[in-house]
């Protein structure tokens, strides 16, 4: 069950300043199983890529600058949609803490920089756990009505939320939500680097997202955590790069990248990447990130080419 839909839509980049104040200080009227979370979409026509951006972008994270979108890029220039869906009044729920848990992404073909599209945002299903509470986001990409690139993203507020019953909670029964990455057992190593002490606040000029987990080491402990800790899709953005992987792609234009956040990547610890090792055709990589010497990974991915 959801309760009103709301429809915002955008004709320039969407501005911070509103939905960070709306974050840090508009009440919420908290989840309730019976009414669920509002169905709530955005869309922004006609963009035209911001060069300079994209250029920070690559730059911050090691990346060459191509013809094309890297394959991460579509979610952060969505980034500041998904800020004003998340922080509107109807939304039920505190984003401060919230993180991403999930994520799926399709790339039907590459984005060429110098083309102009669509964005759309909506939110989906949600599911009551143990720890919390999971919700899911979808966003399409298009060039010319044509859906070019897509990701369902799962985030998760940890807390305490009233037990939804079978008539009140809808089906979690698809494709997103049944997918699992455990860790690579077969690997071999693959790069590692530092990540530095400042690359949350960099990182959170560039994608819009700045959560104070990112950007506080004083305020990310007030969400149990030990220090600030880094983007996941900024690390996971290095990853590909560092180690060759996104290399399986060239000549390809469909392809399918799934991850799990399972913990946190630290600022100023060093995050590497442990290689699956098959006997595949070439068309598919897993790898898991880990940070520092936490013998568990923080993120474990898998990249398959589609055609």
């Amino acid at each position: 069950m959801h309760i009103s839909s709301v429809s915002l839509n955008f004709d320039k980049k969407p501005s911070l300043a509103s939905p960070l104040i709306k974050a840090l200080c508009l009440p919420r009227k908290g989840f309730k199983p019976e009414i669920g979370i509002p169905a709530i979409k955005a869309s922004w026509p006609r963009i035209k890529i911001d060069t300079q951006a994209h250029k920070a972008y690559c730059q911050t994270l090691g990346l060459k600058e191509g013809k094309h979108l890297p394959l991460l890029y579509p979610h952060v220039l969505a980034g500041g949609m998904h800020m004003h869906m998340l922080t509107h009044k109807d939304f039920p729920i505190g984003l401060l803490g919230a993180v991403h848990l999930k994520n799926k992404i399709r790339q039907i073909r590459p984005i060429k920089i110098n083309e102009v599209i669509r964005i759309d945002s909506e939110l989906g299903e949600w599911r009551i756990t143990e720890k919390g509470l999971e919700f899911d986001f979808s966003t399409f990409v298009s060039v010319n009505n044509q859906v070019v690139w897509s990701e369902i993203s799962t985030y998760f507020k940890k807390g305490k939320f009233p037990p939804a019953n079978k008539t009140t909670e809808p089906d979690s029964n698809t494709e997103l939500n049944n997918f699992e990455l455990n860790t690579l057992e077969d690997t071999h190593s693959g790069a590692n680097w530092l990540i530095p002490k400042n690359r949350g606040k960099v990182y959170a000029k560039i994608s819009g997202d700045y959560n104070p987990i990112h950007i506080s080491k004083t305020l990310a402990k007030l969400f149990g955590l030990k220090r600030d800790i880094a983007h996941g899709f900024g690390v996971l953005a290095q990853a590909l790069a560092s180690n060759g992987i996104d290399e399986i792609t060239q000549g390809h234009t469909q392809l399918a990248l799934d991850t799990v956040f399972k913990g946190p990547l630290f600022l100023e610890e060093t995050a590497s990447v442990k290689l699956a090792i098959s006997d595949d055709n070439g068309l598919e990589q897993g790898f898991d990130i880990y940070c520092g010497k936490n013998p568990k990974p923080s993120i474990c991915a898998h990249l398959q080419v589609l055609n």
